[in-house]
């Protein structure tokens, strides 16, 4: 029965409705040797006990906190030989046990240390596996054929680990069982690229136009992007086709420029954003990589050199040349220490005809089976590296000071005319390599020698400035100690 039947009787707060679950959960629990642990009495069956609890529980006259509300079930779930003596005020833990156990947003916590991100997709689709490091994902054949055939192939390190099937408890659903990419990353921030210049497979294309039909809720989804895509016929029908809304929803992101598009990212605090369906331009998408590396310097470099590897694998994989990699994703995920990338969802994936070969990095048209997946990865490799070199720029920029010189008395420059200390020693270049010299210091402190080109140091007296130099080395003044 229900706890909440009468509409007299509703949970007041969060605690109330979990509480209520419990005991709802309880009562229905088949009685083992030890016999149930609610109280029977003559007067009373399981029943009418769990209905008693509940009007106590939702009752106008009890104090509602939730120390009490607490107490009051451990007193209806006590074993026969305990007191309610012995019953201790709960903890603050206690409340947290008992809101992770029960609401069912956070039953994938019990056996995890953190939630499962699913960033894109069909919700639902995961749920923890039964061991530590372990996810489960709703069985497709094909993506299961794929896992097979990749984990004899040399794309294995790549791509998370197949551990088999699993069957739920109840029987009607069958899962894969796969590494969880996460379980090695503390806090880790996550972004999900869809790779390859579409997401569609020519036979969903095919078949959608052999019995063309108007789909409202891909109209929907349409103009919740953009009011003004529709045309006129379809703003009157409030519908589209599906090939019409497949091709369009290419259109509108980097998939069709540039081989990619971001599907979504979460950041190490938790917070997530899948509005990327728009991002198209170079530009929109360095600064979402910008952004998703900040404050994470070693992550870009690592993925770059990820990215490379996995590219170079490629080339020798059987399982690449001979599929059609259809709405698979690169996972990037790093945390404060390590960063890694894996090839993700091979749902769509499907083994190309015999007679069919493709290069992967070759516009598709309608028949050619091109994917576009090395033109995705070569585009990520490209604009990573990019954005690496600006945040590169930007770091030494920043260990520069901002020179500020008077202004010159009588045709002589203050700077050049006082004297200078002379610093012995080995100066560090920063950037690369090392220089010998006895160079001056204005400020009598250590010299770091921003040197990009490697040169050696200039030991002349006169400081340089960079906005004057010509040729020669960059920069040579004093920047403090070094910290390289």
């Amino acid at each position: 029965m229900s706890l909440f039947s009468s509409s007299n009787t509703r949970p007041r707060s969060l605690m109330e409705a979990l509480l209520a679950k419990k005991i709802e959960a309880a009562s229905q629990q088949q009685t083992g040797p030890g016999g149930s642990r609610l109280i029977r009495t003559d007067s009373m069956d399981s029943s009418s006990s769990i209905g008693s609890l509940g009007s106590l529980i939702l009752g106008d006259d009890v104090c509602r906190c939730d120390d009490c509300l607490l107490g009051i079930v451990d007193l209806y779930t006590i074993g026969p030989k305990e007191t309610a003596s012995s019953i201790k005020k709960p903890s603050g833990w206690r409340k947290l046990r008992n809101i992770v156990q029960w609401t069912p947003f956070f039953q994938t916590y019990k056996k995890q240390r953190y939630p499962w991100v699913q960033l894109a997709g069909h919700q639902g689709n995961f749920k923890a596996g039964p061991d530590q490091g372990t996810v489960l994902k709703k069985l497709c054949p094909k993506e299961e054929k794929c896992f097979k055939v990749l984990m004899k192939d040399v794309l294995r390190p790549y791509v998370p680990e197949y551990k088999g099937q699993v069957n739920s408890e109840d029987g009607e659903s069958t899962y894969i069982q796969l590494q969880d990419l996460l379980s090695d990353f503390y806090q880790p921030c996550v972004m999900d690229c869809k790779i390859g210049v579409r997401t569609y497979l020519e036979e969903e294309l095919s078949k959608a136009k052999e019995k063309p039909k108007l789909r409202k809720d891909m109209y929907e989804k349409m103009i919740q992007i953009d009011q003004n895509a529709p045309t006129e016929d379809e703003h009157r029908a409030k519908g589209v086709t599906k090939p019409r809304y497949m091709v369009w929803r290419e259109t509108i992101s980097s998939t069709s420029t540039l081989g990619f598009r971001i599907e979504g990212i979460k950041k190490s605090d938790g917070t997530s954003s899948k509005d990327f369906k728009t991002t198209k331009s170079r530009e929109q998408i360095c600064e979402a990589f910008r952004e998703f590396t900040e404050d994470f310097p070693h992550a870009m470099p690592k993925y770059i050199q990820r990215l490379k590897a996995i590219r170079a694998t490629l080339e020798y994989s059987e399982f690449f040349k001979s599929h059609e990699v259809i709405g698979s994703s690169l996972l990037f995920v790093h945390d404060r220490h390590k960063a890694s990338v894996w090839l993700i969802d091979f749902a769509k994936t499907v083994a190309l005809p015999e007679t069919v070969t493709i290069s992967h990095d070759s516009k598709w048209k309608v028949g050619n089976h091109e994917d576009g997946y090395l033109i995705g990865i070569n585009n990520l490799i490209e604009i990573f590296s990019e954005v690496h070199d600006q945040q590169l720029v930007q770091s030494v920029s920043d260990r520069i000071p901002r020179l500020s010189l008077p202004d010159d008395t009588n045709g002589v420059n203050e700077v050049d005319s006082k004297p200078h200390v002379e610093q012995e020693g080995v100066i560090s270049d920063s950037i690369g390599g090392s220089c010998s010299s006895t160079p001056s210091n204005r400020c009598n402190e250590p010299i770091s020698c921003m040197n990009n080109n490697n040169y050696d140091c200039k030991p002349d007296d006169t400081p340089l400035v960079n906005n004057n130099v010509t040729d020669g080395p960059i920069l040579q003044d004093c920047v403090g100690p070094n910290t390289s």
